[in-house]
């Protein structure tokens, strides 16, 4: 990954995308958009000319900074005149994220116009490691002088623009073709440490540049004046496209670059020309939309794209983003994804950089609450032809960190200096304090905090570009070691940094109330009420409401990313019976047809990890068809009249990596926009996302209102009319605990205290009530403590996608077939409080050959010390406030199981859709309907399970 070199201004200047302005001082008459252009066809143009220009107008904003704006804060030199820096990066340099603290610049824009530039090197010490990277417009690395590629013998070379075909002058070893009129060359000279500084020095004022006219001490050719665009981050706008076009006057198709033609005149049909403006003002605002949209999409899919750059391997990503035109192959995405990681990041074969995104057991690295070692096995130093490094940085600001001895980074000069152990490999301390002074030499500083490591390879061996040699894992100190690859009842857990980013990103849509779920509700320090997941929820579930109300003959177009993760849904309901019931409208993983172009991820055999995945989704108000054949893709028909109704998302189970819908990386503080929507009225009017909100959307005041209230619950325990059976005390529950399919809050809630011919005469199945999931099965039991203290439940687990982590901890490659998309368990309070106390997903329960479990329900205090997974036993917390009520009337020995088998596979014979009526459960699914009894903490650790 191209790590080590990127603005922050400029990447937080490109990704605002903010408002634009006139660029050219004297601007010829804008393009037109092509007359036949459909405005599906100008958004899917605009957004690949968004991925295709991305890193161009991003390299624009370096080279206006660095050589034309002499009042930017960081400008260097003119264009063509050599900028050296001599010194050690340190926390106070803050205008480059992940600095290099290895390799001293030097810096030169480069103008290629009227003439080709000489760069003259001068010999340097064989054990000095150096680079030359030259880079176009494109962000193409095209060629590079220095240790690996020529040598450290004094040379001299020229680089040449598109335009230049003289003879290459005597006395000039090598020439490089630059595609482009303007180039950047970066020079990177070792440093072996800080008293290193003045031979550093020396080396860098004998890098010398000349034009050729110059060299030749001939009459420099004629040299036209450019009008350069003011490029400010609030001009970095919502038309990066005029600077794109006005980039492209200094790429002609030629050379290597004719393969660009086609795509060229693509462009060209949305006004997008070379060295015209961009006709944003002569839009229709239908196409303006679809630009805001385009340059949304495109950003979404390059921030998916570098999440999934690479490989991970013992927690850290190995990969490439950098290279030449030949490594990208017109992978535009790529491109794209290597500029926004890190902007002129080299080509693989020159510095490989693995990044460290989790520690061993699966967790995001944290030095404020962990001490970490990382071991190197005698003879499995990172392999290099020339020097390694590893250096620290503060995850929240990817700054180097302050501290006391001023060590930023371990590298390999240092290895003389480092102890060794017994056997010859070599532990290094990663940890915010220090380990004494018998270990300081091996103490890498971090800071109070989450913390981000970079190693860099310069010059990688081959062992370690094509996999033979990977990274030790980041082992933390004192933490229990992991179980087995990701079987430990907190795997899957997310952090209270994911859930807040959760919330940061995507809790301000107009329309989408949320993120709704248990994590929001219990890890925020000030949820809001929307937030309030009162209708027994799961634990790895993001929620989204939104209330609305469509006219007839209208349409609601939503575009969505499919996410990474277990399950993805949208669901309609109407509000019923003081609850609110499913119309049978959904529209869910496998089912939703993806874009084209795109693929849908949750398909068996489909790639989990492909960039293109997007899909439109549609509610009209009009009746279906009657033949379900002509239905239109991905629509859900609410009949003609409308009216109001209450749409939710959602999204189970993230991978690992993403944050909790998704839709972003866990570990990108940027923001991610996740909700694309637009209506049209039925007379054609076109509505805009703003215009949805304001005319179509309707308010949640707070949380959703309980479908039962305490008083009527305590009347319904109380109540004379009750099963005879049952006992005031504990009652719904009974001594031999059943599961039960649910048939909605009549039958299974209220129904449950009632004599068995009273329970009958109640209507079962229909349309499901208290917002649940169409395409879920839900059983339930209830408890008492006053039965046994501890709950053990058993059953045979049915086959799901494990999709969290996957063989190489990154999320599942490829979608398996299952019998169960998800399955999972829920330890709830009753239904006035409607909350959960604990949860356990599929991945989380320990299984036999067999496919079977054992799960132990209890509190923290009657927990028996054989219900651990080591024994195969998995563990779920019976609530601690009982039923939850806040009534002096609460019994808090009360306790249910909500369990949820979801978007079943048809073939699987004993699935539970195919249970039709109450009491046929144990017929239909034999041993995959759990079982249970009750016993006490001491006879289950005296008999185990």
């Amino acid at each position: 990954m191209a790590i080590p070199f990127r603005s922050a201004a400029m990447t937080r200047g490109l990704l605002l995308l903010a408002a634009t302005a006139s660029l050219l001082s004297a601007r010829p008459v804008p393009a037109a958009v092509a007359p036949d252009l459909s405005d599906d066809e100008f958004q899917q143009i605009a957004e690949d000319a968004f991925i295709y220009g991305f890193p161009m107008v991003m390299g624009y904003g370096v080279m206006h900074d660095y050589a034309i704006d002499h009042d930017s804060g960081q400008y260097k030199a003119p264009f063509n005149q050599l900028y050296n820096t001599a010194r050690v990066y340190t926390p106070q340099d803050t205008a480059v994220v992940t600095p290099n603290s290895d390799t001293p610049y030097s810096f030169v824009w480069a103008d290629l116009r009227a003439e080709p530039l000489i760069i003259r090197v001068p010999e340097i010490d064989q054990r000095r490691y150096y680079s030359v990277q030259l880079v176009d417009l494109y962000t193409f690395n095209y060629g590079y002088i220095g240790s690996r590629t020529t040598g450290n013998d004094a040379g001299t070379y020229m680089i040449a623009g598109p335009g230049w075909n003289g003879p290459v002058p005597e006395g000039v070893d090598r020439l490089f073709r630059c595609e482009t009129d303007f180039s950047f060359v970066i020079i990177r000279t070792q440093l072996f440490g800080p008293q290193d500084l003045p031979n550093v020095r020396t080396i860098q004022k004998n890098y010398h540049i000349l034009t050729l006219s110059a060299f030749l001490g001939s009459e420099p050719p004629p040299h036209a004046a450019v009008t350069w665009p003011d490029f400010t981050k609030q001009q970095a706008a919502t038309n990066p496209f005029e600077y794109l076009a006005f980039l492209l006057q200094f790429c002609p198709t030629t050379g290597p670059a004719a393969v660009e033609k086609s795509f060229r005149q693509r462009l060209a049909r949305i006004g997008l020309h070379a060295g015209k403006p961009f006709p944003l003002d002569d839009l229709t605002p239908q196409q303006k939309t679809r630009l805001a949209a385009a340059i949304r999409r495109g950003t979404d899919k390059i921030r998916q794209q570098v999440a999934t750059v690479g490989k991970a391997r013992n927690g850290w990503r190995l990969g490439s983003a950098a290279g030449d035109r030949a490594f990208y192959d017109g992978d535009w995405l790529l491109r794209a994804a290597g500029a926004m990681a890190g902007i002129y990041g080299n080509s693989r074969d020159e510095a490989f950089y693995p990044f460290l995104v989790t520690d061993a057991d699966g967790n995001k690295p944290d030095a404020g609450t962990h001490r970490y070692t990382l071991t190197f096995p005698p003879g499995q130093l990172p392999p290099v032809n020339a020097f390694w490094s590893i250096t620290m940085y503060d995850a929240k600001t990817q700054m180097l960190v302050a501290n006391p001895i001023d060590r930023y980074l371990i590298n390999s000069p240092m290895l003389s200096d480092l102890k060794k152990n017994d056997d010859g490999s070599i532990t290094l301390d990663l940890q915010k304090d220090s380990p004494g002074p018998q270990r300081e030499s091996n103490w890498l500083p971090a800071p109070d905090g989450p913390m981000f490591v970079v190693m860099r390879l310069y010059r990688p061996a081959q062992a370690a570009l094509d996999g033979t040699w990977t990274p030790p894992a980041l082992e933390p100190v004192g933490a229990a070691p992991a179980m087995s690859h990701h079987r430990g009842l907190d795997f899957g857990k997310r952090s209270v940094e994911n859930v807040v980013r959760t919330d940061e990103r995507y809790g301000s849509d107009g329309l989408f109330q949320g993120p709704r779920g248990w994590v929001y509700w219990t890890k925020l320090k000030t949820p809001r009420p929307i937030q309030n997941p009162n209708l027994w929820p799961d634990t790895q579930s993001t929620y989204f409401i939104s209330r609305f109300v469509i006219p007839s003959g209208a349409r609601l177009k939503f575009r969505f990313r499919f996410p990474h993760a277990r399950y993805f849904q949208f669901a309609l309901y109407k509000a019923e019976r003081g609850t609110f019931v499913s119309t049978g409208e959904a529209l869910a993983g496998a089912h939703i047809v993806p874009d084209e172009g795109s693929i849908n991820p949750f398909r068996v055999g489909a790639s989990r990890q492909a960039g293109n995945r997007n899909c439109t989704m549609q509610i009209v108000a009009i009746d279906p068809p009657s033949d379900p054949a002509k239905r239109e893709p991905n629509t859900m028909y609410v009949g003609n009249e409308g009216g109001e109704l209450q749409g939710v998302i959602r999204i189970y189970l993230p991978d690992r990596g993403w944050d909790g819908t998704g839709w972003g990386p866990a570990t990108s503080p940027a923001d991610v926009p996740a909700f694309d929507y637009s209506g049209q009225r039925a007379d054609g009017t076109e509505l805009t996302s703003r215009e949805v909100v304001r005319q179509l959307a309707r308010p949640i005041s707070g949380a959703t209102r309980p479908p039962i209230s305490v008083d009527q619950w305590v009347a319904m325990v109380q109540s004379p009319d009750n099963d005879p059976s049952l006992d005031p005390a504990t009652a719904p529950a009974r001594p031999e605990p059943t599961w039960e399919k649910y048939w909605g809050i009549p039958y299974s809630i209220v129904g449950a205290f009632l004599p068995p011919e009273k329970r009958a005469a109640i209507p079962y199945g229909g349309a499901v009530d208290g917002g649940g999931d169409p395409t879920t099965q839900y059983f339930l039991t209830h408890l008492s403590r006053r039965f046994g203290p501890v709950y053990v439940m058993t059953g045979k687990m049915p086959t799901f996608p494990d999709t969290y982590a996957g063989p190489d901890g990154e999320g599942l490659r490829t979608t398996p077939p299952a019998q169960t998309q998800y399955w999972s368990l829920v330890s709830c309070e009753a239904a006035p409080s409607g909350q959960i106390v604990d949860g356990l997903t599929d991945m989380q329960v320990p299984l036999d050959e067999h496919r079977n479990y054992t799960i132990v329900c209890s509190r923290a205090e009657d927990r028996p010390k054989n219900a651990t997974v080591e024994n195969g036993v998995a563990w779920i917390e019976w609530s601690p406030r009982g039923e939850g009520l806040d009534d002096p009337r609460n019994r808090d020995d009360f306790g249910m199981l909500m369990l949820r088998i979801m978007a079943t596979d048809p073939a699987w014979k004993q699935r539970p859709d195919n249970i039709t009526a109450p009491g046929t459960e144990e017929a239909v699914m034999g041993p995959y309907l759990p079982r249970g009894r009750y016993t006490d903490k001491a006879t289950f650790e005296a008999e185990g399970p």
